[in-house]
């Protein structure tokens, strides 16, 4: 009895191995970069994930930040701000970083934020990007006034950058205007993902290993307000690994049962 309770206690521990991750989820209650604390984790521990960098406006007289209040749709989040006080395209830019705490993202691994937009100039940008270790590897967001010819980037709504393609159409989804989305990218293999962004998906490839995420506000003028809360990093364990685990785990009792045995 004492033997198969263990050989039952080894295939769930094994089997807990296989499906342990880093998984994290964030709930914003301050303005990214507030010390000590501008969130909380699942468990409601106060934690700190955000770092805030600003850029000045063109002509320097021009504002850009960050703050945590209510925004409609998404509810009490913190919002990146770019106000233009002497002219159109004038704002200056607003910047947070964060850097995943459990390490690169693996594959099966998904990291996920919600976000909601107001009013964007026209060829400025709003979004966020998943970055390796020397910048951007994946980016998704929009150009204020889209569809426009002349910008970068031509489609009918929302945009992708990666490692095969730049500018590319995330799909037909058109601009949200307070009205938040989710926006996921999971890991389906070696430098492979697929992501979904409100009724928007796409798959692409990316270079290195994501290790962090940055959401931008880039120049984009008055009214631009751009929210965010609940980051979520998930984990969906790979049938490959479970039943490794799992086939380990039998041996293991199979080996001490047969020990067991008169012989």
């Amino acid at each position: 009895m004492k033997k198969s309770l263990l050989c039952l206690v080894s295939l769930a521990s094994m089997v807990g191995v296989a499906s342990a991750s880093n998984d994290f989820s964030y709930t914003a209650t301050a303005s990214p970069g507030t010390t000590p604390s501008d969130g909380v984790d699942q468990a409601l521990n106060p934690v700190q994930v955000w770092t805030l960098t600003t850029t000045p406006g063109f002509s320097g007289a021009d504002g850009s930040g960050a703050y945590y209040g209510s925004q409609p749709s998404l509810g009490n989040a913190w919002q990146l701000y770019s106000y233009q006080n002497d002219g159109v395209g004038n704002g200056g830019s607003a910047f947070a970083d964060t850097t995943f705490a459990g390490g690169a993202l693996a594959i099966g691994q998904t990291v996920s934020i919600n976000f909601n937009m107001r009013a964007t100039d026209p060829g400025k940008q709003v979004g966020l990007s998943l970055l390796n270790g020397s910048g951007n590897a994946i980016t998704f967001g929009i150009f204020g006034g889209e569809p426009n010819a002349g910008y970068p980037y031509t489609g009918n709504g929302y945009y992708y950058t990666d490692a095969g393609s730049a500018y590319a159409s995330a799909g037909s989804m058109g601009y949200q205007y307070q009205s938040y989305f989710n926006i996921a990218f999971t890991v389906t293999g070696v430098g492979t993902y697929s992501a979904v962004a409100g009724s928007d998906s796409w798959s692409g490839t990316f270079a290195g290993s994501l290790i962090g995420m940055q959401v931008f506000d880039a120049a984009a003028g008055n009214g631009s307000d751009v929210g965010f809360n609940n980051l979520t990093v998930s984990t969906v364990p790979e049938p490959g690994t479970f039943v490794l685990a799992a086939a380990g785990a039998t041996l293991v009792c199979a080996y001490r049962r047969r020990k067991a045995l008169p012989m």
